[in-house]
């Protein structure tokens, strides 16, 4: 249960990240290497989810 309560808690952190990136006009681009950055994703992990929030 753990597990899934910290995957719940990062994906509402990337989704607040992501609204916050889009409020500055940060392009989408910039937007999935920052996420990627920040939450230690893959290119691929991160534009799979920033795109869900964008």
């Amino acid at each position: 249960m753990c597990l899934a309560i910290q995957q719940m808690w990062e994906e509402s952190e990337i989704k607040g990240a992501v609204e916050a990136y889009k409020d500055l006009e940060v392009s989408l681009a910039d937007t999935i290497k920052r996420i990627a950055e920040k939450f230690h994703l893959s290119e691929s992990e991160s534009s799979e989810a920033v795109k869900q929030y964008w």
